[in-house]
């Protein structure tokens, strides 16, 4: 042999944990398991979004919430000659097209580490409507039409 040495490369799945040079490596690991938590958490109200738009959906939740709070989104359905599942649904629609970004992290920090994250944010969601006298319309099914209702409590978020 002439004197040189075979270099192996590393497996292709290996990892180098060595922070990278000129830092000291300190609090990389932490900040990278914040912003995946934090990613995770902002998929909470995109999530909540996207099941509760389905009506079929919207009612199985508003059943898991169950009680009280279920009877009056029931009777505020029944009032609008509609179901249960399409009423919520619509308040849902309505939310997701008229909340903007602080509203929508507001929510998420009212959401995150409950139990049940998912039915917490869609009470926070229906409750304003409930209590207030606004117009939603909903545009997913051909015309347009409004029922009495209002997205303006949800400034309680921030």
């Amino acid at each position: 042999m002439s004197g040189s040495a075979t270099v192996q490369s590393p497996p292709p799945n290996f990892q180098d944990d060595a922070a990278p040079e000129g830092s000291d490596g300190v609090g990389s690991e932490e900040d990278g398991l914040k912003k995946e938590s934090k990613a995770e958490d902002d998929m909470l109200v995109t999530d909540l979004i996207h099941s509760c738009s389905n009506e079929m959906v919207a009612q199985a939740a508003l059943k898991s919430i169950g009680g009280r709070f279920a009877e009056r989104v029931r009777v505020a359905a029944q009032e609008k000659g509609m179901s249960v599942g399409r009423f919520v649904s619509i308040i849902v629609r309505d939310f997701a097209r008229r909340a903007d970004d602080g509203v929508r992290e507001a929510l998420r920090e009212r959401i995150t580490g409950d139990d049940q994250p998912l039915l917490k944010g869609l009470r926070a969601v229906l409750e304003p409507a409930l209590e207030e006298g606004a117009l939603f319309a909903d545009e997913g099914f051909g015309q347009p039409f409004a029922i009495n209702l209002s997205c303006a409590g949800a400034h309680q978020y921030q």
